[in-house]
């Protein structure tokens, strides 16, 4: 019955995993066919669309397109005639000038091709948000907006431990700023307040209390300001009627567009990556989702769609935003960069970008482990 027990929990593992690189591989697969859906409609061969890496496990040709996909679904390209990109393998097209040539196409065209990506996975943030708010979205920490100021948990030896918070407590006001049933700005105005005096008022059992402390520090961001607490009280949002659930979805959505600019540019000001996820974690979050609902599962994958939107806009020629800029430059001076100067551009960018997702899946792994690790070290007989 064990070893049964075992194996049924191996192949419901298995298949979020399966369930979790499908995600992945359809956002990937969404954002190339914001590039491909420009391009046919403007005109432009597009000899190959192709989703993930590694050995071919399908491929056919539709509309003077090969579709393949492969078996590792972490990335895809459409390969696009007169567009040369590096590390697209074999481009048969890549030099062309002909009149279905991206090359020769107006400046507003390639713009459109090169931001439909980008385009297509907010798309999709949009109608799974409001797809969400027609069915109700549940309870979970994903979704800020749903959070009251009440305390679920606090975090031991933490500045609200020590302070006398509890769980239960219901946080209104930090420093007579009104927070009450905003997390957000809650987060916003505890952030620069580290290792600072701050007077809280929240109310405990139907009475309205103070008290003044001394702010935490984020773990690995000692700038940072910590409240000490785990996690917040969160609540259903119920089903919306068909319009009301289109504002809310396109609200939701701005706000995750909104958070996802400033955390962005917030990391690269401060240089920051220790909070960052890499594609261990992302697989690992949607892995969760799988075994969760459906609906969590949606969440998570509008969220990451979000993120792959905003990131692809960041000026490096692997990304839409670097393609952008350099047919923006050629646009302002009239005639095309010398195509070694972008290859050189490129190959830096793919060693730089490698070298961060090789350090945030080492990072990623080494936060994953270290429970286990630390157990171990326990069973051993090396800690306590």
């Amino acid at each position: 019955m064990a070893l049964f027990d075992t194996l049924l929990s191996l192949a419901q593992n298995a298949l979020a995993i399966a369930i979790a690189l499908f995600g992945i591989g359809f956002l990937i697969g969404f954002h190339e066919f914001g590039h491909f859906l420009f391009c046919k409609l403007f005109g432009i061969k597009t000899p190959t669309f192709s989703i993930g890496f590694g050995p071919i496990l399908y491929q056919r040709r539709i509309w003077d397109t090969d579709f393949t996909l492969s078996a590792i679904p972490l990335g895809g390209f459409v390969e696009i005639a007169g567009a040369a990109e590096v590390g697209q393998g074999e481009q048969k097209d890549a030099h062309s000038t002909q009149k279905d040539s991206f090359a020769i196409k107006p400046y507003y065209q390639k713009f459109l091709v090169m931001t439909g990506g980008i385009l297509c996975n907010l798309l999709f943030a949009y109608f799974a948000f409001i797809l969400l708010s027609l069915v109700g979205i549940p309870k979970t920490p994903l979704m800020p907006s749903q959070m009251k100021t009440v305390i679920a948990k606090v975090a031991p030896n933490g500045s609200a431990q020590e302070a006398g918070l509890q769980a239960g407590d219901h946080i209104h006001t930090i420093n007579g700023v009104q927070v009450t049933d905003n997390v957000p700005q809650l987060i916003e105005a505890i952030e620069p307040l580290a290792h600072k005096q701050a007077t809280i008022s929240y109310e405990r059992a139907g009475n309205t209390k103070e008290l003044t402390f001394t702010v935490g520090e984020r773990t690995n961001a000692p700038t940072i300001g910590s409240i000490g607490v785990i996690s917040f009280e969160t609540k259903d949002l119920p089903p919306r009627s068909f319009f009301e659930a289109i504002r809310q979805g396109i609200q939701l959505t701005n706000d995750f567009i909104v958070k996802t600019f400033t955390g962005i540019i917030g990391i690269f000001r401060k240089a920051d990556f220790n909070n960052v996820g890499g594609p261990v974690v992302i697989i690992s979050l949607l892995t969760q989702g799988a075994t969760s609902s459906l609906k969590i599962f949606l969440i998570l994958l509008a969220i990451i769609s979000i993120n792959l939107a905003i990131l692809n806009l960041i000026p490096l020629p692997i990304l839409d935003g670097g393609q952008l800029l350099f047919y923006t430059i050629e646009a302002i001076i009239g005639r095309p960069l010398p195509i070694k100067v972008r290859e050189y551009i490129h190959i830096a960018s793919w060693i730089l970008i490698m070298g961060l997702i090789l350090y945030l899946s080492v990072f990623d792994i080494a936060r994953i482990a270290h429970p286990y690790v630390e157990s171990i070290k326990v069973f051993l007989g090396f800690a306590r």
